[in-house]
């Protein structure tokens, strides 16, 4: 086991499903935890390190990232604090790891990576998360003129990274990103490079351009994820945001006043779907994507004796167990319909499966 799948199997023993904005701190209640856990969420950013914060999250049964502001602003005259300041929390039994920083430039990773190899030398038993920018993000502005590419090794060579954590927002007015797959694939393959796994968030409200995603849609988000093989999970945003007005946020998870919206129960079907298998998906090695009826590019074929999907636009993740038992996670990539495939393999045997616009589903393939 790696370090990551040993860590969420002690401190979690579920797949990490998170929430960025869980809570402002006039929301935060034993209640409206409750709440936030009923939906499937099962860790969450903190507001700050402060112990009654954390042990209303050990009570509610949640894990965190802890949010120092000491430890996310260091900088060389502090990094040397920072083992001082850990101890005060970092043991905690609903402590999972401590944030760092949100989308840094590369100018900006090499304090990251500080901070980051001093969190991981004092308490070598957490880690230090570090969000990435998307593909979409301004080449010379957010990326210091790097590649996408050349980002992604970049964070890896320099911030000291125990997996790889990013954010694609896809659903726009009138469109969704054209470079949505060619993001995960980045993402698929410097993980593969490195021996890293990642996160990914999902987009559950309004903001800028973007539109409020349909239940279809934060299920597509959520399962095409799961297929290039994402081990996490973080929806944006669970509360609706208050305190940014400039990018005027819509309603996420739960409105303003805390009642749910839709995102909140469809996402409390996809977090439900997700934790039935989800230590079956946390074992498994991912080995490539196939589309079908898709113009997208396959990085596998005929995985298990796979040859064809047919009934509509599909998306199917390839994976292996320790015991080389293969999976396929076949995702209708359809936004709007409902789909009825058939697989079709090289032995003849055929399979049927019907999903729900946006729905994905693993399969253990018997060969």
């Amino acid at each position: 086991m790696d370090f990551l799948e040993t860590l969420i199997e002690k401190k979690l023993d579920a797949f990490p499903i998170g929430a960025w904005v869980p809570y402002y701190n006039d929301q935060l209640s034993p209640e409206w935890l409750q709440k936030l856990r009923g939906c499937g969420i099962n860790f969450v950013p903190t507001n700050s390190v402060d112990p009654k914060e954390l042990e209303l999250l050990r009570a509610a049964g949640l894990k965190c990232l802890a949010s120092d502001e000491r430890v996310i602003y260091a900088n060389v005259k502090t990094i040397r604090d920072i083992s001082h300041w850990l101890p005060e929390y970092i043991d905690r039994e609903e402590v999972l790891g401590t944030f760092v920083w949100d989308e840094p430039s590369p100018l900006m990773m090499r304090i990251c990576g500080a901070i980051n190899a001093e969190i991981q030398r004092v308490a070598p038993h957490t880690f230090g998360f570090i969000n990435l920018h998307p593909t979409y993000s301004d080449q010379n502005e957010q990326r210091d003129g790097l590649t996408y590419e050349e980002y992604l090794e970049y964070f890896v060579q320099t911030a000291s990274p125990r997996l790889i954590c990013f954010d694609h927002y896809p659903f726009l007015k009138g469109k969704i990103t054209e470079d949505y797959f060619i993001n995960l694939q980045a993402i698929r393959d410097c993980c593969n490079r490195h021996g890293l796994e990642f996160w990914s968030f999902l987009q559950t409200c309004s903001f800028c351009e973007n539109v409020t995603p349909t239940p279809a849609q934060v299920r597509w988000h959520a399962y095409t994820n799961i297929a290039y093989g994402a081990k996490g999970l973080f929806y944006f945003t669970y509360a609706t945001v208050t305190h940014d007005h400039s990018s005027v946020f819509g309603p996420a998870m739960v409105d303003a006043e805390g009642n749910p919206t839709e995102r909140y129960y469809i996402a409390q079907s996809i977090d439900g779907y997700i934790q039935s298998i989800g230590k079956t998906l946390l074992h498994l090695r991912h080995r490539g994507v196939m589309f079908f009826n898709f113009a997208q590019k396959s990085t596998q074929e005929g995985f298990a004796g796979l040859r064809a999907v047919t009934g509509g636009a599909a998306l199917v993740g390839c994976f292996e167990d320790d015991r080389s038992a293969r999976y396929v996670f076949l995702v209708n990539l359809s936004q709007t319909d409902r789909a009825q495939y058939e697989l079709c393999f090289e032995s003849g045997r055929r399979q049927t499966v019907a999903l729900e616009a946006g729905e994905g589903r693993l399969l253990r393939v018997e060969v």
